[in-house]
């Protein structure tokens, strides 16, 4: 369900909600939206619709598309999207593959430290063994062999910055245990569903707590 309403949402909808960096608080932390493979800003709405509101500059890469690139490539570009608007101390805010993006963003482009946190939900961190059943050059590069995958899980020290969110089941992500990160903070919701967990409200609840609680640790006056 959550699925549909959402890919409908991003053909109807193509900008995202003028209050996305209209109610800035400028002690709150510019937070960067980082969809899952084939889908855009509009499959992490509910989440992001709070958070905007709470007073966070919320910020998309419409270079992404409908993020099929490569996970390097996409890194690249997201971080090409936080120097044009010159963010600092910015969290991903990422669904699915877009946790990898994340964590690629902090093993290659991070070396000024402006991302100082990736909350990511649903993202098959160690791969999904349904990735390889599918006759698909983008979302094989999510498959536990990939690659990619095996790069990043011989790197473990940028994990301490990335928080997981992950269901007690997950229809994409084979096994869902495949979310969970060594030496990352790993929180499970009592939901079930790669898309349904983003309409779940503990998990917006989790993530508003999550960017709260790193936004106090920084200070910022």
């Amino acid at each position: 369900m959550h699925l549909a309403k959402s890919f409908t949402h991003s053909l109807i909808f193509r900008s995202p909600p003028e209050h996305y960096l209209g109610y800035i608080d400028s002690t709150k932390v510019p937070v960067v939206l980082v969809p899952g493979i084939n889908s855009k800003w509009n499959f992490l709405k509910k989440i992001a619709d709070g958070i905007s509101k709470s007073g966070h500059p919320l910020y998309i890469s419409k270079d992404l598309g409908y993020n099929r690139k490569d996970i390097t490539t996409s890194a690249q570009l997201v971080r090409e999207m936080i120097d044009k608007h010159n963010l600092h101390n910015v969290i991903i805010l990422a669904h699915s593959k877009g946790g990898l993006i994340g964590k690629q963003m902090l093993l290659q482009c991070n070396e000024d430290h402006r991302i100082i946190k990736v909350i990511a939900i649903a993202s098959p961190f160690l791969g999904s063994n349904l990735a390889q059943y599918v006759p698909d050059k983008a979302l094989r590069e999510l498959a536990p062999e990939s690659a990619a995958l095996q790069d990043q899980n011989t790197r473990f020290a940028v994990n301490k910055d990335i928080v997981s969110i992950y269901g007690l089941y997950d229809n994409h992500v084979w096994p869902t245990e495949h979310s969970i990160l060594q030496g990352a903070e790993n929180i499970k919701v009592e939901t079930e569903g790669h898309h349904q967990i983003l309409s779940n409200p503990k998990t917006a609840a989790i993530v508003r707590e999550k960017i709260a609680e790193i936004t106090s640790q920084l200070h910022i006056k």
